[in-house]
């Protein structure tokens, strides 16, 4: 039944972005949000600290703090002058699993590697966190990445991936209408 009621939630996700409206505009990424990414370095790792975020602690429900590094002070101020996430952000993976995109929801006291950050300001992460994980634009994402060891897609492709996007009250609309569907096709 869940597998049933995720493939219902996938396809009214794919709907969604399929049957846009006359005034949705056609742009791509990198016009409407601000997209950077996390450190490539290895910092030094430490026994306490700050996490440093991977895409492996990205999952469908949140940010997963199992299995993560800790870094420094000084390190989390210097990979944060160039990709600082605050709340409301989407974090996405771009290197090996593309995707499980994340709506930073806590108080942001972790640095980010490898790890796409879309900088929403006024927009909606959450329309964007729906837009992402949409099935279509993960197995474009997936046809089109790079690599031939480890896939993956770069900061340019990522700006430059088209998206249709609606006014703010329907983006509104649309997140409210998903939110309301998606807790029937989680895990218990």
């Amino acid at each position: 039944n869940l597998h049933n009621a995720r493939e219902l939630f996938q396809s009214v996700l794919q709907s969604t972005f399929e049957q846009k409206g006359d005034d949705w505009v056609e742009t791509t990424l990198g016009d409407v949000y601000d997209v950077r990414d996390g450190t490539h370095d290895s910092p030094k790792y430490q026994e306490e600290g700050h996490p440093l975020i991977t895409s492996k602690n990205l999952k469908r429900d949140g940010l997963n703090y199992d299995k993560v590094k800790f870094i420094s002070d000084s390190d989390l101020e210097k990979i944060n002058e160039r990709s600082k996430v605050d709340q409301g952000d989407v974090l996405f993976a771009m290197i090996g699993t593309i995707g499980n995109p994340v709506v930073v929801r806590t108080e942001v006291d972790f640095a980010i590697k490898n790890v796409a950050l879309f900088k929403t300001g006024n927009h909606d992460g959450q329309f964007l966190r729906y837009y992402l994980e949409s099935g279509f634009v993960i197995d474009k994402m997936a046809r089109e990445a790079k690599g031939t060891t480890q896939k993956f897609v770069g900061l340019g492709y990522l700006r430059g991936f088209p998206i249709s996007f609606p006014t703010t009250t329907q983006q509104k609309a649309i997140v409210q209408k998903l939110d309301a569907l998606a807790p029937q096709t989680r895990p218990l």
